[in-house]
């Protein structure tokens, strides 16, 4: 008997350690989100990294792209260190931080980064030209407007 309680005990566990196993990346965005940052769907499923995957949509004067990394907590994906510059702040409570990778400064190229699930959510702005968009701006904003959605 007590191997059955030990089986339903485990199974909540299992439940969450999903967290963003099911968040989908191509249809997390609402019409609103993609309309007020002047891109549009359906996504395009991006996956040149199998394990953050992501989808982008297109617009006229940038493009924005939604990545999950299930399997790298917050604090773990910010320690890796592929950053050329990165900025902490909080969104509601929720570790955020603005950031570009190595490699990209000054292209018109800048992700925030957001603690959700276990995980972390990154949403990429990527402008047309270098001075099209404000990367960052355009990327905070987003991760402002969708926290509140995202999975704790």
């Amino acid at each position: 008997m007590s191997g059955d309680s030990d089986t339903e005990g485990s199974q909540p566990s299992e439940a969450q350690s999903a967290g963003l196993q099911d968040f989908d990346v191509c249809n997390f965005f609402t019409p609103e989100d993609l309309a007020a940052v002047g891109v549009s769907g359906p996504g395009e499923p991006e996956d040149t990294v199998d394990f953050e995957p992501g989808c982008n949509f297109r617009g006229e004067a940038m493009d924005l792209t939604l990545f999950k990394a299930p399997e790298d907590p917050f604090d773990q994906y910010m320690s890796q260190g592929n950053f050329g510059e990165v900025n902490p702040f909080e969104v509601n409570g929720r570790k955020a931080a603005v950031g570009v990778t190595a490699g990209s400064e000054g292209q018109g190229i800048c992700s925030t980064f957001l603690d959700a699930a276990g995980g972390t959510v990154i949403v990429t702005v990527t402008g047309d030209s270098r001075d099209s968009v404000d990367a960052c701006g355009e990327a905070k904003k987003v991760a402002e407007r969708i926290e509140p959605r995202l999975p704790a």
